[in-house]
């Protein structure tokens, strides 16, 4: 009987995305039963997967290339090992399960052994020998096509096992999401790496906001905690996610952010850590959070900076909420405000910067997989960057385009998105210069900046669209998509 396993793992072992796998259901390539899939049929589908036998060391790293991949940042995550202790526990799961299989088969194969004693018997003693010596010949060559079957999947089966002993599994059982957590990572930390809005406070075991419970499989704790459970919660196997890690794949139950109600409203102060140029008219602030106090926010939203006396600053973030310890905002010079003056002339590395937020619901939804359309002007990249990061790591859409309308030669961030364009086989980048002013909109110009993408997307009804920029353009910008059949609600506008 062919093994089964979860989409996550099935995509991790051929190296495309779960995304890609769930497209293969959806199709009726793959069949799936509960999330499972049948290692059989992932052969089938992808009879390209290999694994040599007498290169199963060289062939590890591409493995884990292939099947760890990680789109964010056009990069390849490099994977830690888990320590001594976590991988000896790892390979000792993986021993108990090869045992008990093991003897399953010993079971199965008295059983068949005694079923054909049987058989043997009625054969001489019974008066219909020829239907019972027929069934004994069937089960005899089910029994020796089955031992001399060399498909077994053995190399499939080999990287799953290979995988098992890097990464283990996390099922949250209350919302569905899946995730693997590498090296010494903690769960909470590989969930929010994942790009999942799991709940936290402190990340340092102190508030218990990150608690979790434990549903099946084996943790370990990697880090003490101040945080005193009831008695009612050791019962019902809670524990912090930020002080354990995951030993054997795992099932939990675990609160998540569904929309930005469920974000707090916070306020950290947080150094600058540096101050980079991108054009005449760009800058890019990057600020790192206390490591015990980081940012919880969704991609897409915007806080306000203040810093001493002055005025406090309304801003998008440019960052993916997985790396939330590290903040990016994008700052024009041609923004009149104090802030980003002084952001420009005086502003110092090491200098603290106060952050008060999160707000905005220029947010994904992350219940529809339709393929996203992405439009900034100028600065208006900066939350559309969070956004694609944030789908990116997410593997949640099946297809994402930017459209980049700039007022300069060439937009600030040109390379990156030509990174991503070149490392990502589901994204397409294009970019249009496109006057900006404080007259008006040259509306001629920007239809005919749009004629391209609305030619494209004759199904405007199934994409999701973000539009970011100031705020003639964004409206105009609406108003010709909403005249080409795009639906209002899945419509959602930023300005900047």
């Amino acid at each position: 009987m062919s093994r089964h396993v979860s989409l996550s793992r099935a995509a991790k072992l051929v190296g495309i995305s779960r995304g890609a796998m769930q497209k293969k259901v959806h199709n009726q390539e793959l069949e799936s039963f509960e999330g499972m899939v049948k290692l059989d049929d992932i052969e089938r589908v992808f009879p390209d997967v290999q694994l040599e036998d007498n290169h199963i060391i060289e062939d590890l790293e591409k493995i884990i290339e292939g099947a760890l991949k990680k789109a964010r940042g056009a990069k390849l995550a490099s994977l830690v090992a888990p320590d001594a202790q976590t991988l000896a526990s790892r390979l000792h799961s993986i021993n108990q399960d090869n045992a008990k299989a093991k003897n399953k088969i010993y079971a199965m194969n008295n059983l068949f052994s005694a079923l054909q004693e049987k058989l043997t018997d009625l054969i001489d003693s019974s008066t219909q020998s020829e239907i019972f010596e027929e069934l004994n010949n069937w089960i005899e060559n089910s029994l020796s096509e089955i031992r001399s079957d060399d498909s077994d999947n053995a190399h499939l089966l080999t990287k799953d096992t290979i995988l098992r002993v890097i990464a283990a599994q996390v099922h949250v059982k209350n919302t569905g999401h899946e995730y693997f957590v590498e090296g010494n990572n903690s769960i909470l930390e590989a969930g929010l790496s994942s790009g999942f809005a799991l709940n936290y406070g402190c990340s340092n075991g102190n508030c218990g906001k990150c608690k979790v419970k434990l549903i099946s499989g084996d943790i370990k704790k990697i880090r003490p905690h101040d945080f005193v459970f009831s008695q009612s919660d050791k019962l019902q196997n809670y524990f912090l996610s930020c002080s354990h890690t995951a030993i054997t794949d795992i099932v939990i139950e675990a609160n998540e952010a569904g929309s930005e109600k469920d974000i707090p409203k916070q306020r950290i102060s947080a150094k600058v850590n540096k101050v980079e140029k991108m054009s005449d008219d760009v800058v890019i602030l990057n600020l790192t959070t206390p490591r015990t106090k980081r940012l919880r926010f969704l991609a897409g939203q915007n806080v306000s900076l203040s810093h001493a006396d002055l005025p406090s600053f309304d801003i998008p973030i440019a960052s993916c909420p997985c790396d939330d310890m590290n903040i990016q905002f994008h700052i024009s010079h041609r923004d009149n405000s104090l802030f980003a003056q002084y952001v420009y002339e005086e502003l110092n590395i090491s200098d603290s910067i106060k952050i008060r937020g999160p707000k905005g619901s220029f947010i994904l939804d992350e219940n529809s997989n339709n393929p996203v359309l992405f439009i900034a002007f100028d600065t208006g990249f900066a939350p559309v960057k969070s956004l694609f990061e944030h789908v990116i790591t997410l593997e949640h859409a099946e297809y994402s385009h930017l459209l980049w309308l700039h007022s300069d030669e060439e937009p600030y961030m040109h390379n990156q998105c030509r990174a991503w364009e070149d490392a990502l086989d589901n994204f397409k980048y294009e970019h249009l210069k496109n006057d900006l002013t404080d007259k008006g909109v040259n509306t001629e110009q920007l239809e005919m900046n749009l004629e391209k993408l609305i030619k494209q997307y004759k199904d405007l009804p199934n994409k999701n669209i973000f539009i970011c920029g100031p705020k003639n353009m964004v409206k105009k910008t609406r108003q010709i998509l909403l005249d080409h059949n795009a639906e209002q609600d899945q419509i959602k506008t930023m300005v900047v």
